[in-house]
């Protein structure tokens, strides 16, 4: 008995010391220089990307990997300070850009000109079609699809079948924003309802709120908006006529403190939450592997997207 005890006692140490050396890899062969390039500074969408990415810094530190980054974001989304800030990530030598791309060719060619001077390009959320060795991304048509779906079934079951939906996007020429339109408007086709001219809203949650109580005045039945800063100033706009007696469905896009309590006042029937916090943890992982010479061979991943409703909206806070 005494003997086997020992045997086990033995077994569970080299358990032990086995899952110590996976946890302390050493990745002192890591030294390189990155830059995470977003849309902007000021969504808190990016702020989970950056602290994602921070995330996956501080891990790979405690085991020897020097990973400088910086991250050079625009005050607000615009293409030429978006190619400025990779024209200062190229000057500065970096060996990275993870970039969220603003349009998907206005900064094509200071993109071309980055691997030109050797530097690695890795997308998070939106791609440009400059090929890159990875992306991260949410499908966003497929969200747009679940967004359609979920909207169309809160009109059927209040018996409304037909009037028009309110779009407030976000700027034009975003390509993940052009997905979001693109897959809930292929809900609606065939039915008795129509969708609004986008209202672009360029990311100010004030003039969101703007377009759609202007959506509301003209007779929108529901409002979809297809970014954090759109989809804030619609419940916004709702908000105003659900005061009223009147009842005014919405649903957009990202998960952020407001979008929360529009949710939990009702004013918000649902938000799709994105995974910003894992693509930034994603960006600096792919960082480290390419730097070890593996190839992702252009990949796209789907980080994923959830339906945040009154149901589920506690956790997600």
């Amino acid at each position: 008995m005494k003997k086997l005890v020992a045997i086990i006692t033995m077994l569970a140490m080299v358990l032990t010391l086995g899952t110590w050396a996976l946890a302390e890899q050493d990745y002192s062969d890591i030294n390189v220089k990155v830059a995470l390039i977003t849309m902007d500074s000021m969504s808190s969408h990016w702020v989970h990307v950056k602290e994602g990415a921070e995330a996956a810094l501080a891990r790979y530190t405690e085991q020897g990997a020097v990973i400088n980054m910086s991250w050079l974001s625009p005050e607000q989304k615009d293409n030429s300070q978006q190619i400025q800030k990779i024209e200062a990530a190229v000057a500065d030598g970096v060996n990275y850009i993870i970039i969220a791309a603003n349009d998907p060719s206005a900064c094509n060619r200071a993109l071309e000109e980055a691997i030109a001077a050797g530097i690695k390009l890795i997308y998070v959320d939106s791609p440009a079609t400059v090929p890159a060795e990875v992306c991260y991304a949410t499908n966003n048509y497929g969200g747009g699809v679940t967004a359609g779906e979920y909207l169309k079934k809160a009109l059927d079951d209040a018996g409304i079948t037909e009037g028009t939906i309110g779009i407030v996007d976000a700027q034009a020429g975003v390509q993940s924003c052009q997905d979001r339109y693109d897959g809930f408007a292929s809900v609606f086709e065939g039915t008795g309802f129509t969708l609004s001219e986008r209202q672009y809203s360029d990311g100010d949650e004030l003039k969101a709120l703007e377009l759609g109580t202007a959506l509301l005045n003209n007779g929108a039945v529901a409002l979809y908006g297809t970014n954090d800063a759109a989809t804030v100033g619609a419940a916004s706009a709702a908000a105003e006529v659900i005061a009223n007696g009147q009842n005014v469905p919405v649903v957009g896009w990202d998960n952020t403190p407001s979008n929360i309590a529009h949710v939990e006042n009702g004013e918000l029937l649902a938000f799709m939450a994105q995974n910003p916090y894992d693509m930034g943890v994603d960006a600096i992982d792919a960082v480290v592997a390419l730097t070890r010479g593996e190839s992702l061979n252009g990949e796209s991943v789907d980080t994923g997207v959830s339906t945040v409703d009154a149901s589920n909206v506690a956790d997600f806070k």
